[in-house]
Parts: structure tokens; sequence; C-alpha cells
């Protein structure tokens, strides 16, 4: 808990000890894909369901957010639930026929399902999604009256915020029986469902929730920056994504937000060469496929498990010798006693 509070107050304090609007905006976005990915995570990593359709639901979110802000004036708090439902019913149709289907399947389901969104967003003529341009001038968290480097804060604040909440939503999900569900589930599907674990239910939960805070991420992107459009759906933006989960590490609680700040400041710094970033990234994933395949927080927790374990046994050798020698120190006294006599 001492090391959750330390990380909290040190994000917390980033701001006013970086003045860097770049680093700022940088790690701004950061958390926020932060959020997305660990939505993700909880029906990718912990359900074990291919789902390929997270960016859409993304969207789905922003775009819904953006609407209701700019078109009715609604409170950011109030379209940011909005969005975060919009997205929830549309991660739940989803599910309805991804979770009749298994392996690749579901890949295909939910990777045709976003490209459907993002095609249908494009050929909007009406005016209503903005078409390929999407929507601008978002009003959002109406700020604008504020200093650009207060403004750029006040983002980062209310985008730290949002995703230690998510992150603690993830956490008791993790630890309650739907997540203990939901990993029997993965792990061993037709013992959970002998033990009386229904696949539909639990998976169905975790679409629902997963979706919220997908929808919710949508909305903080599109508030954060004035506008949402198609491009933060395809395959670009998927692979970048997955680069993060696969990286951190699937199925663990820390890998999504360790994985997601690493990758977004090493993409950040690749931007000035946009002609090989995704060649680099890639190198970076094929690098971890086959030196971590389970990602860095699942690797560092080994390291630190065997640590653990040698030092134990170390202290457990010492408690040995430590024994050993009072025994002798006993059998010496004994000795000293009996020869006393004849002394």
């Amino acid at each position: 808990r001492s090391a959750i509070v330390a990380v909290t107050v040190i994000g917390a304090l980033v701001p006013l000890v970086g003045r860097d609007s770049f680093w700022l905006g940088t790690l701004t976005l950061a958390l926020i894909w932060t959020v997305l990915n660990q939505s993700w995570n909880l029906v990718l990593g912990y359900s074990g369901i291919w789902n390929f359709g997270q960016l859409a639901i993304y969207a789905i979110g922003g775009y819904t957010a953006a609407m209701l802000s700019l078109r009715a004036g609604v409170p950011a708090w109030l379209a940011i639930l909005g969005g975060g439902s919009a997205a929830t019913v549309a991660s739940l149709v989803i599910a309805v026929p991804a979770l009749r289907l298994r392996g690749i399947y579901v890949s295909l389901l939910t990777f045709g399902f976003a490209e459907v969104i993002r095609l249908l967003v494009i050929a909007d003529q009406s005016g209503f999604t903005g078409g390929s341009f999407g929507l601008s001038n978002v009003p959002g968290y109406r700020l604008t009256d504020l200093d650009p480097q207060l403004r750029a804060r006040m983002y980062y604040w209310i985008a730290l915020v949002i995703m230690l909440a998510s992150t603690v939503v993830i956490f008791f999900v993790i630890r309650s029986p739907v997540g203990t569900g939901l990993t029997a589930l993965r792990d061993n599907p037709s013992l959970a469902a002998a033990r009386g674990i229904s696949p539909r239910r639990y998976q169905f939960i975790s679409f629902g929730i997963s979706g919220f805070l997908a929808g919710v991420a949508g909305s903080m992107y599109a508030f954060n920056y004035g506008v949402i459009s198609p491009s933060v759906m395809g395959l670009g933006p998927l692979t970048l994504l997955v680069t993060m989960l696969v990286v951190g590490g699937l199925g663990t609680q820390t890998g999504p937000i360790v994985g997601t700040l690493l990758i977004t400041l090493i993409s950040s710094r690749l931007e000035q060469y946009p002609e090989v970033r995704l060649i680099l990234l890639g190198l970076v994933l094929l690098l971890i496929i086959l030196l971590m395949p389970r990602g860095i927080v699942p690797l560092l927790s080994g390291v630190r498990g065997r640590l653990s374990h040698w030092v134990a046994e170390d202290e457990a050798g010492a408690d040995e010798d430590d024994l050993e020698q009072v025994e002798t120190d006993e059998d010496d006294l004994e000795q000293g006693e009996d020869g006393e006599p004849g002394s």
C-alpha cells in the first residue's frame, strides 16, 4: 500500500516538477491509453477472449461524449458517463455473437466489427460523425480560459484520477468471484464449467465492464484533444496498443501500466523518424516475444520470487548452522561437566 501511495504522490507531482509541455502531453496520452489497455486486458488477458474490436468501442465512447458535449452542451462528467454507457452497449452487442465462437473466429468477427464501424464513420456524408475528418472543437472540460500550462496540468490530473479509479475497479474485479471465474475459464474451460461457472455469463460481464472503461478512455481522448476521428481506429493504433499489452504482460494488473508507459515514451522519441517508427516498435515486440514471452512484469515477478526463495534458503541455512553450533556447545559443556570429577 505504501508503494501505491508513493507512486500516486509522485505521479501527482510530475506536472509541478517538469514544465516541458511535450512530455506532459505525452504522459497524459499514456494515462488515457492505460485506461484503454486495462479494459482490453480484462477481456484479452484475464478472460482469454481474442477481442480485436476494442478500438471501435473506444471510438464509440469518444464520439458519443463529443456529440453530447458539442451539440447538447452536456457537462463533461456526464458526457464521459454517457460515452462509457454507449460503449458498454456496443460491447455487449458484439459479445452476443462473439461468445458463441472460439479462437480465430472471435478475432475475425471482432476485427471485422471494428473495420465496419471505421468505414461507416468515414463514409458518413451527413455531418453527423464528421466523416473522415471527425468531430473537432469539442468543448470537453471547458478549460479554454485557463493558461495553457495550467490547462495541460489539469488535463494530466484529470487523466491521472480516472486512471487510478480504473485501476481500483480492475483490482476489485480481478479479486472478486467474477475475476476468479474468468481466470478459471481462461486456464481450463472444461473444468471451470464442470464446477458450475457459466462461461457466457462471466464473460458477458467482462465485456460490459471492459466496454465501459474503454468508452471512458475514448471520452477522455476526445476531451483532451478537442477532436475525435476515425484515425483512433485502424491497424496502426491496434498494433501499437497490442504491443503495449504484450510488452507489459497480458493477464497481469500492472502489465498494461508498465507496457503503456514504456512504449508511449519510446514511441514519442521516435516521432521524428516516422518512416522507421513502426519498424522499430515491431522489433521491440519481436525481441520481447523471443526473450520475455510473458512480458516484463511476469519476468520481474519471477526474478523477485527466485530471489526471495534464495534469501529464505540462505536464512534457513544460517539457522541450521546456528542450531548445529548450539548443539556442539551443549555437547562440549556436557563433556566438560563429566570430566570435572576426574580432574
